[in-house]
Order: C-alpha cells, then structure tokens, then sequence
C-alpha cells in the first residue's frame, strides 16, 4: 500500500513550499505532502496519483487555472477529495466586483476555508478533515 498524499498549490512557491513544511512537522498524519507552483502541473499529476491523494490545499487565485476550475476537476477525477481552499483574497471583490471571493469560495463547499495569513491552529484543524478520510 502506498503513503497517503496531500497536494498543494500556490502560485507563489514560498506559500506552497512553508505550507508543505509546516504540515510535514506539525500535523499527526504522516502523509507526503507535496508541493507545486502550478495548478496545471498538479492537475496532471493528481491524474495519475488520484488513489493515494486524500487532500489538495489550493489557492485560489491562480493563473492559468483559478481555484474553482481545479476543484471542479479534481472532484470529476474522485469525488470525494478533501479540498482546502487558502486564500488572501477573501474580503474583496472579484473582477466584475459583483460578488465577495468568499463567496464565490464557499459556493464550492470545501472542507475548509483558510484566510492569508493562516490561523493559529491550522494544522489541527487540517489534521481533523484528515480523520474523516478512510
């Protein structure tokens, strides 16, 4: 049996790589946890790594690829994929400015929500979605 996966993204790779890190350290799961710049290159790999990866913490305001469309596919790919959603954008407007990135978020139903800067306890907060994962 293969290491359970954890995926995550952000266009600015400091913001995936501390993410990464401070999971690998700090939460209870010892999942390998993985880290990309691009949601691209993190969709073609889920693609072929889709049984082992039980969550994907992604930004959400992306190039090539916004937060939304990469859930979307994702949860064609497996359903029932654990999607964090981090964000610093959540109190401002989208490009039409008429409605609030976290709501457009929240329209999306992931597991979790986290504003930039993360809070306090984060990775508790992580490591319990990690619990409901069979």
């Amino acid at each position: 049996m293969s290491k359970k996966k954890i995926f995550v993204v952000d266009d600015y790779p400091f913001a995936a790589y501390s993410t990464k890190k401070t999971i690998g350290i700090l939460s209870k799961h010892k999942h390998d946890v993985v880290d990309f710049e691009s949601p691209v290159v993190l969709l073609n790999r889920f693609k072929s790594e889709f049984e082992d990866t039980v969550m994907v913490i992604t930004d959400f305001e992306m190039p090539n690829l916004r937060g939304n469309e990469l859930i979307e596919e994702l949860r064609k790919i497996k359903p029932e994929i654990k999607i964090v959603v981090m964000s610093a954008w959540l109190d401002t407007s989208t490009k039409d400015n008429n409605q609030l990135i976290e709501k457009e978020v929240t329209a999306y139903k992931p597991d979790l929500i986290l504003a930039k800067p993360f809070p306090e306890n984060w990775v508790e907060k992580i490591d319990k979605i990690l619990e409901e994962v069979v």
